[in-house]
């Protein structure tokens, strides 16, 4: 089997560098060109198109898979009857989405029904963003469509950067006014430099004349912010679907960003403290002109980490592996899924509880638990037992986003199909959780990636089907048993007091923690952590701030669970309760504000105490 991919050859501009970048980095992991040459079609012969079909494809076999990047600038015709001769010659198709031409004009929407057609004779699509994916699909693309998410442009160079980017507080803009016309208005306390060899009125603009990619690219890196925006209503509602290759240049360069809100890769921009997320050019030359030195350069630490990626061309190269793993995948092994694959899923993927269970147990993999609480406080509302935090959100961001790694298990709900297993009241609850943060999942969620079931440690309660808690629960004391354990808590928690939870553990420690708020008290946890969590298996029991815990714990080479609920569901079990009982001499799960709490002296407790850190 072979793998090819398209590029178009003889454009200019960005689409022709897309093009020819994303060949390149194919090239690097073995896939062989597929060169089309751009020419005036739209007078060819159907018998002269044909010979130039037969032409570009030469080199395929059956069985082998072409990316074809699209568009080709060709009109549809061509398009339409090249693919349709890849295939009939057993070739697989995957269409690799730059821009959407239907969408990017508003007198060409009437295409967008001739290019569906095009892109459902595909296998695997490539769109920039799930804003896209979700267009498309209400838009005539067949619902068994496979979608692989490009996320970001990637912005390939061999120049290294020094790692000293100086504080300025001005504006850098790569664009033509007279497409985007917002620089002749320019007219705020920070200036904006223009990359253009356009005249330009703004009062505050500094033309600069246009430079080539490398020149362009160490200019930007000398500091400043690089603004992507858009001069008009229509555009700005393009770019919610597709993905701006002018924020790409700019963190290439190392330099923080300014985007509009809605944005198609926002959460990314925000998740990983890449920039300013404004609402109006207002809004950001203010936050420009008010910005110390200490938070733009927190900013261009993050933009370093990230812009390493670009540069190496890792979004292209994942979106490209990810679309052939479609083509090819089968499931590998006891789990299900293949490594830390899906399977055949539409976009990601929860493994049960069961199953996340078995695969934490046999590879002593970290665990962090998303549930609705962490939803809520990355959608910026504040909880019972958490205030809102704005770097607590971006890190909890940072990490449902991240990819697959073998020493981190991410955890959702598992309630995107099949919950018929649960309770009514379940059913209610995870209803309209849904309805509120459906676009949330569809943007945050990471594409092919697969997650561990949050109701690991949330076995009986909520299940129909109780009967199944008994053998779980056994499966999870094999977890403690024989171990050294470090429970981490809050003040009122009092994990496996008064019951026989870790009763198998070979010893067991607590940290005990603020009940609310403990992401305040952030940095003294980690130190006690790591005071004496040394080859012990961690148990987290500290709501969202465990999920960034064990994140962190995980990359420093602990062994940290965050275990949540698993007190209350056992409490629960041993009663045979029907319906979730308040606990009176320690923490419940969801009976929040833990009032009239009846703590009782307990030696052994006492004694396994190795730090207190509440209030």
């Amino acid at each position: 089997m072979k793998i090819f991919i398209t590029c178009i050859n003889g454009l200019s501009g960005a689409a022709q560098y897309a093009q020819t970048m994303v060949s390149d980095i194919a090239h690097q992991l073995g896939f062989r060109n597929m060169g089309i040459f751009y020419y005036n079609s739209r007078e060819e012969s159907a018998e002269s198109l044909s010979s130039r079909y037969d032409g570009i494809i030469a080199s395929i076999s059956p069985g082998d898979i072409v990316f074809f990047q699209h568009p080709t600038w060709h009109q549809l015709r061509f398009e339409e009857g090249l693919i349709r001769r890849i295939k009939a010659y057993g070739g697989r198709v995957v269409i690799v989405v730059h821009d959407v031409e239907a969408l990017m004009f508003e007198s060409s929407r009437f295409m967008l029904k001739f290019v569906t057609e095009i892109y459902n004779s595909a296998e695997v699509l490539v769109v920039p963003s799930y804003a896209m994916k979700k267009f498309l699909l209400d838009n005539g693309v067949r619902a068994d469509m496979k979608f692989a998410i490009q996320e970001i442009w990637d912005y390939t160079t061999d120049i290294r950067f020094s790692q000293s980017v100086k504080f300025r507080k001005e504006v850098h803009f790569a664009g033509m006014p007279s497409k985007f016309l917002f620089p002749d208005q320019w007219n705020f306390d920070v200036p904006l430099k223009v990359y253009t060899s356009e005249q330009c009125t703004g009062e505050k603009v500094q033309v600069m004349g246009w430079m080539d990619s490398d020149r362009l690219l160490l200019e930007l890196a000398e500091g400043g912010f690089g603004l992507v925006w858009y001069g008009n209503d229509y555009w700005h509602q393009y770019m919610r679907y597709n993905n701006s290759f002018k924020l790409s240049t700019y963190l290439a360069a190392g330099i923080p960003v300014i985007v509009p809100r809605g944005i198609s890769n926002q959460y990314l921009i925000e998740g990983n403290h890449l920039g300013i997320v404004a609402d109006t050019l207002e809004d950001a030359a203010e936050q420009v002109k008010n910005i110390s030195e200490a938070e733009y350069q927190e900013y261009v630490r993050h933009v370093r980490e990230f812009s390493s990626l670009i540069r190496d061309g890792y979004f292209t190269k994942k979106f490209l592996i990810e679309a052939v793993q479609m083509l090819l995948r089968q499931d590998m092994d006891d789990y299900g899924i293949s490594g830390m694959l899906c399977g055949e899923k539409e976009h990601f993927s929860v493994m049960d509880m069961q199953k996340t269970l078995k695969y934490v147990k046999d590879r002593h993999v970290s665990v962090a638990r998303f549930g609705d609480g962490e939803v809520d406080l990355m959608t910026g509302h504040s909880i019972p037992y958490q205030d809102y935090d704005e770097e607590l959100a971006r890190r909890l961001k940072q990490i449902i986003m991240a990819p697959d790694n073998e020493k981190l298990l991410v955890c959702l709900p598992d309630i995107f199909e099949g919950r018929e297993r649960y309770t009514d009241a379940f059913h209610s609850f995870w209803d309209e959780h849904m309805k509120r943060y459906q676009d949330f999942y569809d943007e945050i969620v990471a594409n092919g990636k697969c997650y561990g079931s949050t109701f690991l440690s949330r076995p009986y309660i909520d299940l129909a089907d109780k009967s199944i808690a008994e053998k779980h629960f056994q499966n999870i004391k094999e977890l403690f048993a024989e171990k050294d354990i470090l429970i981490v808590e809050g003040f009122y928690s009092r994990s496996g007091v008064g019951n026989d939870l870790f009763q198998g553990a070979k010893s067991v420690e607590r940290i005990i923690c603020p009940s609310r708020n403990a992401y305040s008290r952030y940095e003294a946890i980690m130190n006690a952590v790591r005071r004496h969590g040394v080859n012990k298996l961690i148990l987290l029991m500290l709501g969202p701030t465990a999920k960034i815990m064990a994140a962190d714990l995980a990359f420093e080479g602990y062994w940290a669970v965050d275990i949540g609920h698993i007190d209350s569901e056992y409490e629960w079990y041993r009663m045979g309760a029907a319906y979730k009982i308040k606990l009176k001499n320690k923490h419940t799960a969801e009976f929040n504000f833990d009032r009239d709490i009846e703590l009782q002296d307990d030696d052994a407790y006492a004694e396994e105490i190795v730090e207190m850190l509440s209030d």
